[in-house]
């Protein structure tokens, strides 16, 4: 169940180990993109033992996730409540929780989700993925077994997709909008509109190839999107990172100097649009810099 998935050695040792002895709490933390729903998933499926693709239909089994960006109290009692039921048969884990995005809790939903961490039933296992976890309370943090997942190899991720018989030449596109992040590489090259970064990503694109007075003329609707924004930011500084790489293997300077760039204006507009600044402001600056 986990074999199917490309990971970092790191991560996959951890994984491992999960496998063998799982945690009643554990935390998935990783960059947006990185995959840890999907493995998330496997972890729960593998300590369920449950068959591929069977975790959805699995009756015992809730998935939490965020709902116009946050995830409320209510959704936390939701949870509680299902957390009350009897489950049926003798193996010691017969259910589980996945909370995505853990890091857009509500205040009152983390100190709700606290309690069910501090009194866990004893036949359900809990998996949260959060990008970061200076969102949460410490204590919820000392809870939780952490489990950092890491972007893997460059040559592991593309010899994974060619093994799913993916073209090389959209493997190599997928990995440069990407940044090497596996959940995203797979959205791409499958066409998964679904998946929040895509958008993002699509847009960072259509910036680095624009003009500044186009560049400018995408600010008043990116301004009135948020959190679109901020998906677009982090698909700039992903595609930035790959760039410099590149460059450093090229021994490009001027490349070098372009990307580092692009990386900390990209990284800055981010940071100002998560702490409520004046998106238009922020990205208007952000257009002209590029």
């Amino acid at each position: 169940m986990i074999n199917h998935l490309v990971l970092h050695p790191r991560t996959k040792e951890q994984v491992m180990q999960f496998v063998a002895r799982p945690g009643h709490a554990t935390l998935l933390i990783g960059s947006n993109g990185t995959g840890k729903t999907a493995l998330a998933k496997a972890m729960v499926s593998a300590a369920l033992q449950l068959k591929p693709g069977m975790l959805d239909q699995y009756p015992y089994f809730a998935l939490v996730t965020p709902e116009k960006n946050s995830i409320s109290i209510d959704s936390i009692r939701q949870l509680q409540r299902f957390l009350q039921l009897k489950t049926l048969g003798d193996r010691p884990l017969r259910r589980a929780v996945i909370v995505e995005h853990a890091e857009t809790l509500t205040a009152e939903a983390q100190n709700a989700y606290l309690k069910l961490l501090e009194e866990p039933p004893s036949d359900t296992l809990m998996i949260l993925t959060a990008d970061n976890q200076r969102a949460l309370l410490p204590t919820i943090l000392s809870r939780v077994q952490a489990v950092t997942v890491y972007a893997p190899p460059e040559n592991e991720l593309k010899q994974h997709f060619a093994s799913l018989d993916k073209a090389q030449a959209s493997i190599a596109q997928a990995y440069f909008l990407s940044g090497g992040l596996p959940g995203l590489m797979y959205a791409l090259l499958d066409k998964d509109d679904a998946h929040p970064l895509i958008s993002g990503v699509a847009q960072a694109k259509s910036i680095l190839q624009k003009q500044v007075f186009e560049r400018l003329a995408m600010v008043e609707g990116l301004s009135k999107q948020k959190e679109e924004a901020r998906c677009v930011m982090q698909a700039l500084q992903h595609i930035a990172q790959t760039c410099l790489g590149q460059a450093a293997s090229k021994g490009d300077q001027a490349k070098l100097k372009q990307w580092h760039h692009i990386l900390a204006v990209a990284t800055e507009a981010e940071q100002a649009l998560g702490q409520s600044a004046n998106a238009k402001l922020v990205l208007s600056n952000l257009m002209l810099k590029i």
